[in-house]
């Protein structure tokens, strides 16, 4: 299924003020893609892997930059974001400030054809409004580094171009690109230091500073530059039975999973999703009815992990499992979508933390103990490694006994505590009569006395 994609019009801003450097009138040109779209955003070109900003230095003229962006570095860096979510790979503005300037000194006069932008998010911050500036730094009173509160154009600077890419409805989530050029085609002017005066893309969010992944400066005399190559995105999106869930697959970084997602895969995740739907529910709780894969290439030694109602999948690690954990894994990492613990800080003034044991321990016992239990991967044949918080195979045997020995519901009722904010250690007591240390030595011993 190709992926979503809306292009906003085409908008022709005059420049605010002209000199004989630059040209009287800039064309601004912006793309959107709803969706994962490798930065193909007509007509906006691809990102370039080679032009002038690559050499040039990226200053922090006001602001600052949030603790979990990446250096002003990867604005230059001729790549672009592996995911929708990867503050690493974007540079932003922190948590609760309003933007900021960052400049850009191209290290000589250049004779500039077009300056790029291009930004990445599933919401918000996806973006982008900035005033664009530019000099070529001969001006008597010109100020390299003019702060918020002094008008670039008081110290030798001129306006090129303003930007803004948001949409009157929605938050505008996904890729944005713009370009900014003369509409003959002509050169831009004679430009050695750029300007980014960056606002916010709602003042009332105190997350809405854009996810900047890139800047591109085309010098008009060097040679034309190479691009970002566009994948040919895979992406199918599939209806289940009862057409109450859709399930959308992206294989784009593993094409030659594409027919095993399909055959292997998508009836596990059928059969399954629902089951765990019904499996762990609570009260007034709606679990996703659309759940994302998708492939990567960026996760390290990471085989698996859910966020929200995407699953990411580790393109390198899958293709050595296909016979042995993979499936299981999928069914795990499904688990952490139907719980959507984070749920618990909207429906939950003060919800108390849930235990990572519990939230894994819960995930692990579906897959070990129902969904392959055949498989044995979570026996445990030394008692002395058996720690009812050890999290993974060890706690999903030891909920596994406790439903056995104990209360058969008791998973579907952590389950629920953990998803409302309400998980305590007192709720062992009250469920089975017992602390939860005391049903953890019970445990141990059955196992001791090879009853587990």
């Amino acid at each position: 299924m190709p992926p979503s994609r809306h292009l906003s019009p085409l908008l022709i801003a005059s420049l605010l003020a002209a000199s004989p450097a630059l040209s009287p009138a800039a064309t601004v040109q912006k793309g959107h893609a709803a969706t994962h779209a490798g930065f193909k955003l007509d007509p906006v070109p691809t990102p370039a892997i080679d032009d002038a900003a690559r050499m040039a230095t990226f200053t922090l003229i006001d602001g600052e930059r949030d603790r979990n962006s990446g250096e002003l570095a990867v604005l230059a860096d001729g790549k672009v974001p592996a995911g929708e979510d990867a503050p690493r790979e974007n540079f932003f503005f922190a948590m609760n400030t309003a933007g900021g300037r960052i400049g850009v000194d191209l290290g000589k006069v250049l004779s500039v054809k077009s300056i790029g932008s291009y930004s990445w998010h599933a919401g918000g911050r996806g973006p982008q409004v900035y005033d664009l500036y530019a000099a070529d730094g001969t001006a008597k009173d010109f100020n390299p580094a003019p702060k918020k509160g002094t008008d670039p154009a008081t110290v030798g600077w001129k306006r090129v171009a303003k930007v803004d890419t948001r949409f009157k409805e929605g938050n505008g989530g996904g890729q944005h690109g713009v370009e900014i050029s003369n509409p003959d085609g002509q050169p831009l002017g004679e430009i050695r230091h750029l300007l980014f005066d960056v606002a916010k893309t709602d003042d009332a969010d105190p997350h809405g500073n854009t996810f900047f992944s890139e800047i591109d400066v085309i010098d008009a005399k060097a040679a034309t530059p190479q691009r970002l190559k566009t994948p040919e995105r895979i992406v199918k999106s599939y209806k289940s039975k009862d057409g109450g869930f859709r399930y959308i697959i992206d294989s784009t970084k593993a094409p030659a999973l594409t027919e095993w997602t399909e055959k292997e895969l998508l009836p596990v995740i059928e059969e399954w999703y629902p089951k765990l739907v019904e499996m762990l529910p609570s009260d007034g709780y709606r679990a996703p009815d659309v759940v994302n894969f998708e492939f990567r290439d960026d996760m390290g030694g990471t085989p698996a992990y859910a966020a929200g109602n995407r699953i990411a999948l580790s393109a390198t690690w899958f293709p050595g499992q296909l016979g042995r954990e993979a499936k299981g894994c999928v069914v795990h990492e499904m688990g952490h979508v139907v719980q959507n613990y984070w749920r618990a800080r909207q429906t939950n003034r003060q919800p108390s933390p849930t235990p990572g044991w519990v939230t894994e321990g819960i995930c692990d016992y579906i897959r070990w103990f129902l969904y392959e239990p055949e498989s044995k991967g979570a026996v445990i044949r030394d008692a002395r490694q058996a720690k009812y918080d050890a999290s993974y195979r060890v706690t999903a045997n030891f909920l596994d006994w406790l439903t056995t020995a104990k209360d058969k519901d008791l998973v579907r009722k952590l389950n629920a505590a953990a998803r409302e904010g309400r998980y305590d250690e007192k709720l062992w007591n009250e469920w089975t009569g017992k602390t939860v240390q005391e049903l953890g030595e019970e445990w141990r011993k059955a196992i001791e006395d090879g009853k587990r």
